[in-house]
Formats: C-alpha cells, sequence, structure tokens
C-alpha cells in the first residue's frame, strides 16, 4: 500500500499512463477532416509523354535502308547494329514513352504516312528511271538514303504534335471538373 490508501500496482499504473501522455511529442497534429475524406491522386498533365525526335533518326534509317545497304557492301551491318540500339533504348532509357510510341503505331494517320512514304520512294525511283538518271553511285544512294531520313523524321515529329494535341483535348474534355467530383 502506499501512504494515499492505493494498492502499489494502482499507483504504477497511473504513474506509467502520466508519463507517457506527457513523453508524447509535441509536433502538431494533422486535422481531422485531412484523415477522414481520401484525397484524389494529383491529375497527371498528360497521359502520355512526348519521344524525342532524335529517337525518330532509327525510323528514318529504316525508312532509308534500302539506299544504305545499296551503297556499301556491308551496310546491313549499319542496320543490324542500329536495331540493336533501337531496341536497347526502347527497353531502356524510353521505357516510359512505349505507350506514346504504340499509340503513333496504331494510329490511322501513322499508317498513312508510312504509305506515303513509301509512295514516295518508289515514285522517286520511277520518275528517275523515266528520265534515265539512277542512283547508281554510292554517294547517289547516301544521298538519297538522307533525304528519306530527314523527311520520315519530320513527318514522325510533326504526326507525334498532332496526336499529342488531339489526345490532350480529349483527356480535358473526358476529364471530370471539379463540381462533378463533390458529392
Amino acid at each position: 500500500m502506499t501512504t494515499n490508501g492505493e494498492p502499489a500496482a494502482a499507483a504504477t499504473a497511473t504513474a506509467t499512463a502520466t508519463a507517457t501522455a506527457t513523453a508524447e511529442p509535441t509536433t502538431p497534429a494533422e486535422p481531422a477532416t485531412a484523415t477522414a475524406e481520401p484525397t484524389a491522386p494529383p491529375a497527371s498533365p498528360a497521359p502520355y509523354k512526348p519521344v524525342p525526335v532524335a529517337f525518330f533518326a532509327f525510323e528514318g534509317l529504316i525508312g532509308a535502308s534500302y539506299d544504305v545497304v545499296k551503297s556499301y557492301a556491308y551496310g546491313w551491318v549499319v542496320l543490324a547494329v542500329a536495331a540493336v540500339v533501337n531496341i536497347a533504348l526502347a527497353r531502356t532509357v524510353l521505357r516510359g514513352r512505349l505507350k506514346t510510341a504504340r499509340a503513333m503505331l496504331k494510329a490511322r494517320r501513322t499508317r498513312k504516312l508510312a504509305a506515303g512514304l513509301i509512295a514516295l520512294r518508289v515514285g522517286v525511283h520511277l520518275a528517275f528511271g523515266a528520265v534515265g538518271v539512277h542512283a547508281t553511285s554510292p554517294a547517289a544512294h547516301i544521298a538519297f538514303a538522307a533525304g528519306m531520313c530527314a523527311a520520315t523524321v519530320c513527318l514522325l515529329a510533326f504526326d507525334q504534335k498532332v496526336m499529342l494535341r488531339a489526345l490532350t483535348a480529349e483527356a480535358q474534355r473526358t476529364a471530370p471538373g471539379p463540381l462533378a467530383t463533390a458529392s
């Protein structure tokens, strides 16, 4: 027993409870409303990240592959190395942007661009053949490859810009307004 008539165990429990109550940190507590209401996740600015325009050079090289192979005996080695580098970059550095690349490849506009580039290549070769000028030297093939690569990069960069603008507008149109979330 203690001097005030309480059992010793009760006095110890009271002293422990008082010590823990006073030993709590003095940091300000968060308001109860912050934990009671679920917070909405922050909205991402755009669902698609743009692919760097320099990455389209690999696609341009694929578009120019015929002339690269025709220009040098070992031109296929350049294409094989470029393909390996393209795959390595796509799987590592640009992994988060594959969604954009896939969306572009599925788009009707991109398929039209690819068909247009093939038609351009065939048309230019037919036009050169009609006037009697053929690209037979390595320099002519490299010049034609550079032109096709530049056209491919420019058209894909433009296609990406148009696609991202359309997807951003669609996301804004379908996003719920601030009044729709309050219920």
